[in-house]
């Protein structure tokens, strides 16, 4: 479980949890009381409940010694903009990202190709640009 929420970048449902360490939900809350208090005030790891999923993440005090070393981009305000306009759409072009988003949209776009989040495909005098299963997987709740 703890590995599970460790790897993870989005938070996952207890029966995700359940699922992946073989055994039923009601272990899992035990395990993921455990580790809450394992991870109490002071760490450089917070664990949270989300509804009915959990996650591990860096606290803001601490995120920006550490941030250099993630193997993820970072998103500014406008790329995650983007970013919800891709998840809600599913498939764009870039000419409209680009008139409604500005150079942001090709930042975002850049970094999202990056991660395998999106395929980009030339689509007339322009490109559309579908998600993939890894953008729904890194930024859509299970």
């Amino acid at each position: 479980v703890e590995a599970a929420l460790f790897i993870s970048p989005r938070p996952l449902s207890l029966s995700e949890l359940a699922e992946i360490a073989g055994t039923d939900v009601k272990t899992v809350e035990a395990i993921v009381e455990d580790l809450a208090r394992e991870f109490g005030e002071g760490r450089g790891i917070v664990l949270e409940r989300v509804g009915n999923a959990v996650r591990l993440y860096v606290p803001d005090d601490v995120f920006p010694l550490v941030r250099h070393l993630s193997p993820l981009p970072e998103f500014d305000g406008q790329e995650i903009r983007v970013i919800a306009y891709i998840a809600r759409e599913g498939t764009v072009l870039r000419s409209t990202l680009r008139r409604l988003f500005g150079r942001a949209a090709d930042r975002a776009v850049e970094k999202l190709k990056g991660m395998g989040a999106v395929v980009v495909r030339r689509k007339g005098r322009t490109y559309e640009i579908r998600k993939t299963k890894v953008f729904d997987d890194y930024f859509v709740a299970p």
